[in-house]
């Protein structure tokens, strides 16, 4: 099948962030999107039964709207055609990135550009550790941090629920202490084939993306990483969608916050220190970092978007623990629980959290396992 003669664009994880990416660059931008899924089942489920057609349902708009997006070629690991991978986006779940990336690895190299849009934190140095070995076949690593709600409907449908951005930004293989100036940022803007189709003003205006240094996206992700620890595995536990939150999270949403905090500024100490470092220097972003990430104006931003602005969504850990799949918890309290025992610091609260969580996936299967049992007497 012939694509169209602009980039072309692999997705890894067709689900609701995915689906939703994919259908904006096709409708803005005149990229081909190829679409990679885990099995032969699920691919011909999306040729055959859905004829390769994505639907987002925009339930903000009046009438809440479907728009339909049809791409022209999809593929799995037994389909793959071959070619070299330019241009990926992941959108899997965090703890799946190892195992959706080892069928394609032969066809990642150095001149990939590779960009992880996903909840939670660790990945990087993850890939670093166990996927990308060899520095010399590294990809080029970008982060997107998006803020969208967006949640499957059914099948290959998905529903839009709260408008967010994109932040993205080019990532460092060692990102515990780096800092980008804005004339590195401004290089990506225009010689990267990916940046630069995401920051097509029709595509940007649409998902609100933004182009950022490193420490700027960093920055955006750590505020998106203290909503996520917060609304994902509350709703989880409490089986709720963001809004029902809203009026009696204050004490629960304090303490996951403030043990957050106090363990990230040890691992991410030159972020929290740039402004005595950087701010004011020619050449680098200003940033007003310890204003925003601190407990009571982050309080106040994780209700106002998690439970007010995104209200109609259900959390991904909420759609996971309901479909009875696994959570990616260690990736968000979980990974807090991790750095606080490489510095030796307490983080009970999410400790306890991410025990919760996994109870309420483990009662969520036992009950749907016992419902079994009844329904086949």
């Amino acid at each position: 099948m012939t694509l169209n003669p602009g980039p072309i664009v692999h997705i890894l994880g067709l689900g609701a962030m995915g689906a939703l990416l994919a259908a904006d660059l096709l409708r803005y931008t005149n990229a081909s999107v190829i679409p990679l899924f885990r099995s032969k089942e699920r691919l011909s489920r999306f040729q055959d039964e859905y004829q390769s057609t994505i639907k987002i349902r925009k339930m903000f708009l009046e009438d809440q709207p479907v728009e339909n997006s049809t791409v022209e070629r999809s593929e799995c690991p037994e389909t793959f055609a071959g070619e070299p991978i330019r241009n990926l986006i992941i959108t899997t779940k965090t703890y799946q990135t190892k195992d959706a990336l080892q069928p394609y690895m032969r066809f990642i190299n150095s001149h990939t550009n590779l960009i992880l849009i996903q909840n939670g934190l660790g990945v990087p140095e993850m890939l670093k550790e166990d996927v990308f070995t060899d520095p010399k076949r590294r990809p080029q690593l970008f982060q997107g941090v998006i803020s969208h709600g967006a949640y499957q409907d059914q099948g290959f449908t998905y529903k839009h629920a709260g408008t967010g951005d994109l932040k993205i930004a080019k990532l460092p293989w060692d990102v515990s202490d780096s800092i980008q100036s804005l004339e590195s940022a401004a290089k990506d803007s225009q010689e990267n084939e990916l940046v630069k189709l995401l920051t097509e003003p029709k595509f940007a205006q649409a998902i609100n993306c933004k182009q950022m240094t490193y420490q700027e996206m960093l920055m955006g992700q750590l505020y998106k990483f203290l909503v996520n620890s917060c609304i994902n595995p509350v709703t989880s536990i409490v089986d709720c969608v963001n809004g029902e939150l809203a009026d009696d999270c204050s004490e629960i949403f304090t303490l996951i916050i403030d043990e957050c905090l106090q363990i990230l500024r040890v691992e991410y100490k030159s972020l929290f220190d740039y402004e005595q470092e950087y701010q004011g220097k020619s050449g680098y972003p200003q940033l007003s970092v310890n204003s925003v990430l601190n407990t009571a104006h982050m309080l106040q931003e994780v209700v106002t978007v998690g439970c007010v602005v995104n209200r109609q969504n259900s959390s991904s850990m909420r759609q996971d623990t309901l479909n009875l799949r696994d959570t990616e918890i260690e990736f968000i309290n979980g990974y807090i629980v991790k750095l606080a025992k490489k510095h030796n610091l307490n983080a009970k609260v999410n400790e306890t959290v991410q025990a919760f969580v996994n109870l309420r996936t483990g009662v969520n299967r036992k009950r749907n396992i016992e419902g079994d049992k009844r329904s086949n007497k």
